[in-house]
């Protein structure tokens, strides 16, 4: 067996000139493949030899000697990534050795991007059947989870919208609801650095009201280089009492509604008049202020942009149809943008 697997990978290295572009993992496949998950912490320092006995002893390899011939056929033994890995059963000996390589920790892996609700990362998780609807609901709900971590210090009686961190995930096998949450809100905790930390304690604000503010420029803008400049129209207008009167905040309380999102899912476009009135304290055409919520999960440059808005007296802006804005000062000189890129309907 061993000597199958000898040839095989010196024939894939002389093919492709000394780069191993393919390799059977058929033949490298266990007789009898392990029961049950093996769990294995890799750490930095450690010897393919000691990372060899490691997957043995937990059932994740059958054979200690093939996984070093694999690793230092392939010129890995350098390139063994620490970490904590999970390795669900029937897997190849190149398969656990390549997952090792790239530091894929877990083959449950998923991308949360930003600008997503509570409910659009749920229906992610649960299409990647990492958790179901009614787990990870409870989870959302026990405030045991968010102990320890920056969502623990939001306004009580909230949900955690906001503090969900959009990332690329993996999620270790068998990880439960809370487990998941967990990562997550840890994961956001992580991605709000001492410097981020720090001007936001220089701001006057919440935290939670930065991520509020930086979920609605999440929504509302499409380019980065008007973050900013979204930014200053929230701030100016809530420094003279102005009602922000952001469709974003609509669209959010219509997408908590009984029958909206099967009609027009989570974020409904164009809106109509009768939406602006819809009754939500996130409906910021009819209260004033913040929302009591992030509407999304902000990136982290909408977070740098809520706090760092423009030096500009902007309290309007339009969107062009292109992805960008038209911003004015006075309401005239934003009535003529309305005409010029929108006909005249606002």
């Amino acid at each position: 067996m061993l000597a199958s697997v000898v040839a095989l990978i010196l024939t894939a290295r002389a093919i492709s000139g000394g780069v191993v572009s393919v390799v059977d993992a058929s033949s490298v496949r266990s007789t009898e493949a392990p029961r049950g998950t093996a769990q294995i912490e890799i750490k930095a320092g450690d010897s393919t030899s000691q990372i060899a006995q490691r997957l043995f002893e937990t059932g994740a390899i059958n054979s200690v000697r093939r996984f070093e011939i694999v690793v230092q056929l392939l010129g890995w033994e350098r390139v063994l990534k620490p970490g904590l890995y999970s390795f669900e059963p029937g897997l190849t000996t190149f398969e656990v050795a390549r997952r090792i390589h790239s530091g894929e920790t877990s083959p449950w892996r998923i991308t949360i991007p930003e600008g997503l609700r509570i409910e659009q990362v749920t229906e992610l998780l649960i299409e990647a059947e990492i958790v179901t609807a009614d787990a990870f609901t409870a989870a959302l709900a026990d405030p045991a989870n968010a102990i320890g971590t920056l969502a623990a210090e939001r306004p009580p009686g909230v949900s955690l919208e906001g503090y969900l961190a959009p990332s690329t995930y993996s999620v270790p096998l068998g990880s439960s609801p809370n487990q998941t949450l967990r990562l997550m809100l840890e994961r956001f905790d992580t991605s709000l650095t001492a410097d981020l930390r720090a001007r936001v304690s220089a701001s006057g604000r919440t935290l939670h009201e930065i991520l509020t503010i930086a979920s609605i420029i999440e929504r509302e803008g499409l380019l980065d280089d008007e973050r900013t400049l979204i930014s200053a129209v929230i701030w100016n207008r809530l420094a003279i009492g102005m009602p922000l009167q952001m469709d974003s905040t609509v669209q959010y309380a219509l997408g908590s509604a009984p029958g909206q999102v099967a009609r027009f899912g989570y974020w409904k476009h164009p809106l109509t008049l009768d939406d602006l009135e819809i009754g939500s304290p996130h409906n910021t055409y009819a209260v004033d202020g913040l929302p009591p919520t992030p509407i999304a999960a902000p990136s982290v440059a909408s977070i740098v942009a809520a706090l760092t808005p423009a030096d500009v007296p902007y309290l309007y802006f339009v969107a062009r149809g292109d992805g960008s804005h038209a911003f004015a000062t006075t309401y005239d000189e934003h009535l003529a943008n309305v005409e010029r890129y929108r006909g005249g309907t606002e």
